[in-house]
């Protein structure tokens, strides 16, 4: 009896199998492989994402929050600030914006502090500013000017009031910079100069800008530190944070104002002192007194007219590309929840298949080893070191290859749109633990499984062949009139498929699988890129959003419909509400009031999205976009709560429900809205059409209706379609790896199980090539039952992939996203040509396998 140890001849017999059977070790541990670097690169993406901006954020030290004001602030403001230093760090700035006349780029101009105790810059080239007649620029300043480069003379060309608040304009370019407050590479926020939107930033010595006037103050709440943005703990500490600061500073509005209305009474002294003097000369009502007197009064009145300054509190989710970053992010995690696990379980599945097999094969060995004494230990131990080996080696390469690959690619994509450094990969344990749980299992736990049996019985039972499956006969065979028609080798065909049912139910689900992984790939590529052809083509039929501070003037009227570029325009209400109901986060969406609401069709195409049915607003409700009804569980007839900032929240009634795809919104019509909110809209926006107009012309446009008084903005959505789109080309390269990762699935899917598919069959395959069938029709034998069983997975998965992709799309999408859920027809003709074109490489490699099968070998007996 040799018992459980395992002797040196064992232990070289379980070497010399691995060796002699290297294609099936090598197809377990690349199965493995894929799985595990998917499952745990894919897993590891977000978190590094989310802790390389972290990370900078910390390392720059980003400012949490910022206060301005529109009338300034001023160093009461700093001491105000000043006595809570011990909960806060502060940092003041002064900038300026002007519109570039040389190029029509809009500019800040900003002061660099001294010391950088908030925002810090992080250098790109060269180096900062130590004198006066030096700048350095922001990065995207040589990607709209390349010809900007270290060493280069920059001059600031504006008008003649703007050039005025500056004491030089002419700088020698010393360095290119990133701030953390942008980490967006295009979008540097809006202003109110120019075309409404800045191009980039530059940074100049504190004694450049003449103003003395604080324009923003940015802070830091020490208890931040340490805390990760975006949890919900950073949100509830930066709510208390925020509600702190308006406390403190709420006071200085009252005296700021009392403080300008000091100052213009103060130059009011030599008008007064004149008044008087005159008074006291000559009789009352002489003309040139009662001049005086009128000039007094009517400045008194401006003194008086004096009001309360806003002060405007923002924090970091208020920075361009800060929540944007997020939900990228996002929408990597999320799609890292379900595909990387269906990916696995197909790995896993074809594992389990291929173990199985080795234990049938290895039965003749095993009765062997029983019959000369081994232990049930030592004869199972050979396919728990195969199985080991192979999920050990598979695991560790495929760990080291998805954690440093994945994560980098992904990020890489998105860093065409973000500033950030580079991320530096993370181990995910858990996950990895996982993944090798799942990769031992898949090996060591089906061995057992199929072991169980087989160590129970004798060995004389081990040391005969197991019996082959009798054939039986098929349903199909009693339809007389197709089976008569049907050739011999369709008959043969047919009968194996049946008989053996495990092998077609394991060929066809991991076929399926995978066509179903390629699906959801190309479909999630359409769905993305339906985005902005759908909302900016098919939905929305305006060029430019202008945004004034009231109704629309005489002035206003025409400055919008000068010039050729001019096609037609709607007013309307735009306002910004939220939508309120427990349990639901709080969304912001854009109360539009349309004047005629009849004229919003030209503009605003309101449809259902499945009939493409046409949507009037009426008076007795309200039409919302699709992504908020889901939000809020709510359909035409429902009612939903709204909130306007400084009224009480009120209740409207849904008269329909809108496709719709970017961001959130609610059409009224005026009669509706005055039921409602019991006043009469103020039709402060206006949609416009241009004709066939140039970005050139379409800037110049903006810059004139800005010169406007009371034109506050002018958002031109050809930008807007052009920054929509570069974000939804990054994620097309993230889609690109799932397709391309599931058709390496797929390859070796299908190669495993037609080599387990030939392996079972040799003798068979054998015999037929003795009766003397050539080669090709040999290959048939064996290709037509594949072909029949890939296209069956192709079909399976078809619906196998409209699952996932639908609960995909529902996972991955932000709340102020919706994917277009619809399926393209060529994604399913694109996933299906590639399943084939997989299935005829792998009839290619088993060609010539069976072409060099000794048919003496395979045709021996045990009996």
């Amino acid at each position: 009896m040799v018992g459980a140890a395992m002797t040196a001849a064992y232990f070289k017999t379980i070497m010399r199998e691995i060796w002699s059977s290297k294609a099936r070790f090598a197809s377990i541990l690349l199965i493995i492989f894929l799985g595990v670097a998917f499952y745990t690169g894919i897993r590891a993406t977000g978190p590094d994402m989310s802790q390389a901006a972290n990370d900078y954020y910390a390392k720059q030290k980003l400012a949490t929050n910022s206060v301005q004001s529109t009338m300034g602030l001023t160093k009461a403001d700093i001491r105000v600030l000043n006595q809570h230093r011990s909960q806060l760090t502060y940092q003041a700035t002064r900038y300026a914006d002007v519109n570039q006349l040389n190029n029509s780029q809009v500019v800040r101009v900003m002061v660099l502090p001294t010391t950088q105790r908030l925002n810090r810059l992080r250098i790109v080239k060269g180096r900062l500013p130590r004198h006066a007649n030096e700048i350095v620029l922001d990065a995207q300043a040589q990607r709209l000017q390349p010809k900007l480069k270290v060493g280069s003379t920059y001059r600031i060309s504006s008008t003649a009031k703007r050039n005025a608040q500056f004491t030089r304009r002419t700088f020698k370019v010393v360095g290119f910079v990133n701030s953390p407050t942008y980490v967006e590479n295009t979008n540097r926020g809006v202003t109110n100069v120019g075309k409404g939107t800045l191009d980039y930033l530059v940074y100049v010595r504190p004694q450049v800008i003449k103003s003395s006037v604080i324009t923003r103050i940015d802070v830091q709440f020490k208890n931040l530190r340490g805390v990760t943005p975006y949890t919900a703990k950073y949100r509830r500490l930066n709510r208390e944070n925020t509600a702190q600061l308006k406390r403190w500073l709420k006071p200085q509005a009252r005296k700021r104002q009392q403080a300008l209305q000091a100052q213009a009474q103060a130059k009011l002294k030599p008008l007064q002192q004149a008044t008087q003097q005159l008074a006291s000369q000559v009789p009352a009502g002489t003309a040139q007194l009662v001049k005086l007197q009128s000039q007094l009064k009517r400045a008194q009145a401006q003194v008086a007219a004096i009001t309360m300054p806003t002060y405007l509190y923002t924090d970091r989710t208020d920075n361009p590309g800060y929540t944007e970053y997020h939900e990228n992010t996002q929408r990597v995690v999320a799609l890292s929840t379900v595909f990387p696990l269906f990916f696995i379980a197909i790995a896993a599945l074809i594992c389990l298949t291929t173990m199985t097999r080795m234990v049938e094969e290895l039965r003749l060995q095993m009765g062997t080893l029983k019959a000369l004494g081994y232990t049930n230990t030592a004869v199972g131990s050979e396919f728990m070191i195969y199985g080991g080996l192979a999920a050990l080696i598979g695991t560790a390469l495929g760990v080291l290859f998805g954690v440093n690959f994945f994560p980098r690619f992904i990020a890489q994509a998105y860093g065409s749109m973000y500033n950030l450094p580079a991320i530096n990969v993370q181990y995910i344990w858990m996950d990895i633990g996982i993944a090798l749980a799942i990769a031992l299992l898949c090996t060591l736990g089906t061995a057992l499984v199929v072991l169980r049996v087989d160590l129970n019985s004798l060995p004389a039972q081990l040391l005969q062949p197991r019996a082959p499956k009798a054939g039986k006969t098929l349903l199909l065979e009693r339809w007389q009139w197709l089976w008569h028609r049907l050739s011999f080798n369709h008959k043969i065909t047919l009968r194996n498929l049946f008989r053996y049912k495990q092998r077609l139910l394991m060929t066809v689900l991991g076929i399926a699988g995978c066509m179903a992984m390629m699906i959801t790939g190309f479909g999630l590529k359409g769905s993305i890129g339906d985005i902005s052809v759908k909302q900016f083509n098919e939905l929305w039929h305006y060029d430019a959003v202008v945004t004034r501070s009231g109704n629309e003037t005489d002035q206003q009227r025409q400055a919008l419909s000068r010039g050729q570029l001019y096609q037609a325009s709607l007013k309307l209400q735009a306002k910004q509400v939220t939508v309120k109901q427990s349990g639901v986060a709080e969304q912001t969406a854009t109360l539009g009031i349309p004047a005629p609401h009849q004229s919003l069709s030209k503009f605003v195409v309101l449809r259902h999205r499945q009939s493409h049915q046409a949507i009037h607003i009426g008076d007795r409700g309200a039409v919302i976009d699709e992504k908020l009804a889901k939000l809020y569980g709510v359909q035409a007839g429902d009612d939903l709560t709204i909130k306007l900032a400084g009224q009480t929240t009120r209740r409207i009634h849904i008269s329909a429900v809108a496709e719709n795809y970017v961001n959130h919104f609610i059409y009224m019509s005026p009669t509706y809205y005055r039921r409602v909110f019991k006043q009469a809209p103020v039709y402060n926006t206006n949609y416009v059409r241009f004709k066939q107009a140039t970005k050139k012309q379409e800037n110049a446009y903006a810059d004139r209706l800005l010169k406007q008084a009371g034109v506050q903005n002018v958002t031109l959505m050809s930008t807007e379609k052009a920054t929509n789109f570069k974000m939804l080309d990054s994620m097309n390269l993230v889609v690109l790896i799932f397709v391309i990762s599931a058709g390496a699935l797929a390859l070796v899917v299908l190669y495993n199980l037609t080599n387990i598919n030939v392996s079972e069959r040799i003798r068979e395959l054998s015999t037929i090539k003795v009766l003397d069938f050539y080669d090709g029709e040999v290959t048939m034998y064996i290709f037509r039952e594949n072909l029949i069983l890939t296209v069956l997975g192709i079909i399976a998965g078809c619906f196998l992939g409209n699952w996932l992709h639908a609960y995909i799309l529902q996972t991955a999408e932000t709340n102020a996203l919706m994917f277009s859920p619809t399926i393209h027809p060529l994604s399913y003709v694109y996933a299906a040509l590639l399943t084939l074109a997989f299935s005829l490489l792998v009839m290619g490699m088993m060609h010539r396998k069976l072409k060099r099968v000794n048919m003496l070998d395979a045709l021996k007996s045990v009996d």
